[in-house]
């Protein structure tokens, strides 16, 4: 950023569909303003804020003036509700909280639960009054006295080694866990993405993630390692999304899960070329050479988790829909083995977990914030383990076979099912419950819910489902319910065997909630 504000100070780096835009040398200003803010808050080295954004200008000013400070940026997904969003928050420990307004009231609803948070700094506040003796400490930005001139010439560029961020990965047998994410895995990952030779200052990213995704900011810092520009628009829109090509010229996108084949089907496609040319695109599924041959798209896919950084990628034109590359060559040097449950490596065709390590430092996870735990189990023996399974065919193309972990993909989110067991587990008429993934019509999944209600209880799917809405982020709530007399269980440990469920799917039994007239309840508040 501060190469190309000294090059090219008045070339628009970044601009939201909304209208609302940056140079380079004005999102150079405006991280430095945000950095004195920071400092005027007393922000040390190291300290971890916390922050509920959407994406844009001054969510990007925010990070970057947040790491110009030394400190570490943790966002928090905005539709986290309840005990989500309180753990979340305390999980990282912040003493600073940084949240738009919009989402304050979300945040008051568990200020109590709030164990570590000593203030809260509020954007966007012209409709916004704080009320003596209310539930958060907070403060306005108006209210700070940032001195920008000590901030600039204080500036910190942090190094390869530094953290970037935190960014929230999906709970399994727990919580979700915070991943440490060094600058330089954020470099090798957007060295890797792409076929990086390919991309120049004429082209335009599209960004529609949240600030709380990894995307958010690796989408921007590919396209400043080019010169290129950014469109942002904070959630993906089906309906948009051929009219933000069209209006903005974009030529270079991502899209995860379904969106490729939704976007197949709206009636606002377009039936030919248009100036989208490079499309990243995971999983690929069956679609995507449609998508390429219909809208002159090259198309590239990778195998990447959030702790493993790009150690697999295929460069454009995938040999087929199930594969997800080949072991990617030269910097950082990464090596990629299968192995089975005791980490021996099994032969190609046979499926085993995807470990992963690197030749150079810093290019992967750093562990899970306030996890060591956590951290020594996924790193045993000197590799990462994904938790998915592959198979390398004879040719060196790896292809994505299962997720040995029980995590949901559902609406290019990874949905944590010990997140929504727990939710579940709220409501006094449930005494047990198991969440899985079944197929989706597209690429993703749906989550189908098993639950155990109280033997005199009188719950119905319709009355589960609605009081879920009401806590819950709308991409977690289940699509299918089904009560069940009990759950299979080993029978050492009592603990729930998924694979029979997953195995066992949908029946006669189970509920839906698109297809038997169900209303949603969910409010404005709630959602």
């Amino acid at each position: 950023m501060n190469r190309m504000s000294d090059a090219e100070p008045h070339k628009q780096f970044l601009r939201t569909v909304d209208g609302v835009s940056a140079t380079w040398e004005q999102l150079q200003e405006e991280m430095i303003l945000w950095a004195a803010r920071f400092r005027a808050l007393d922000v040390q080295v190291g300290d971890v804020v916390a922050t509920i954004l959407d994406a844009g200008v001054e969510s990007l000013g925010v990070w970057l003036g947040v790491s110009s400070v030394g400190a570490i940026d943790a966002a928090t997904n905005p539709e986290f509700r309840g005990r989500m969003l309180a753990y979340a928050i305390n999980n990282c420990r912040p003493d600073l909280l940084v949240v738009a307004a919009q989402y304050l009231p979300f945040v008051e609803v568990v200020a109590a639960e709030l164990t570590t948070v000593n203030r809260v700094l509020v954007l966007d506040t012209g409709g916004y009054h704080h009320e003596p003796g209310a539930k958060l400490p907070v403060v306005t930005v108006e209210a700070l006295d940032s001195d920008v001139n000590a901030a600039r010439e204080q500036m910190r560029v942090p190094e390869p080694h530094d953290i970037a961020c935190i960014t929230y990965t999906s709970g399994t047998t727990g919580p979700s866990k915070a991943v440490k994410l060094p600058w330089a895995q954020l470099h090798s990952i957007n060295l890797g993405t792409f076929p990086f030779e390919d991309l120049d200052t004429s082209d335009i990213f599209y960004c529609t993630t949240s600030h709380a995704h990894f995307g958010s900011k690796s989408i921007p810092y590919h396209a400043a390692m080019v010169g290129a520009r950014v469109v942002v628009r904070p959630r993906f829109a089906l309906t948009r999304f051929w009219q933000d090509v069209a209006e903005f010229e974009i030529t270079t996108g991502m899209l995860v899960g379904s969106m490729a084949d939704l976007l197949l089907r709206v009636p606002e496609s377009p039936t030919g070329s248009t100036s989208l040319k490079n499309l990243f695109m995971a999983p690929l599924g069956a679609c995507y050479r449609q998508f390429s041959e219909r809208f002159n798209t090259r198309i590239c896919t990778v195998y990447n988790s959030t702790e493993g950084g790009v150690a697999i990628c295929s460069g454009w034109n995938p040999t087929n829909e199930r594969t997800v590359g080949r072991l990617r060559e030269g910097y950082p040097g990464f090596e990629v083995r299968l192995v089975d449950e005791h980490d021996y490596e099994v032969p190609d065709g046979t499926p085993g977990e995807c470990i992963v390590r690197a030749g150079m430092p810093w290019v992967m996870n750093a562990g899970y914030l306030n996890n060591d735990g956590a951290t020594a189990i996924a790193w045993r023996n000197g590799w990462f383990h994904t938790g998915d399974a592959l198979v390398r065919a004879a040719n060196g193309d790896y292809m994505f076979v299962d997720r040995l972990k029980d995590v949901i993909r559902r609406r290019g989110e990874n949905v944590s099912s010990f997140e929504v067991e727990a939710d579940v587990l709220r409501n006094s008429e449930i005494v047990e419950c198991a969440a899985v993934a079944v197929p989706a019509d597209t690429a993703e999944d749906e989550i189908l819910l098993f639950a155990v209600k109280r033997s005199e209880s009188s719950i119905d799917p319709e009355e589960l489902c609605a009081d879920l809405e009401s806590r819950m982020a709308r991409f977690m709530v289940p699509r299918y319910i089904e009560f069940v007399d009990d759950l299979p269980k080993t029978q050492a440990t009592l603990r729930i065997i998924k694979a029979d469920l997953r195995k066992r799917g949908l029946g006669p039994r189970t509920w839906d909630r698109l297809t038997q007239g169900y209303r949603s309840q969910a409010t404005a508040l709630s959602n």
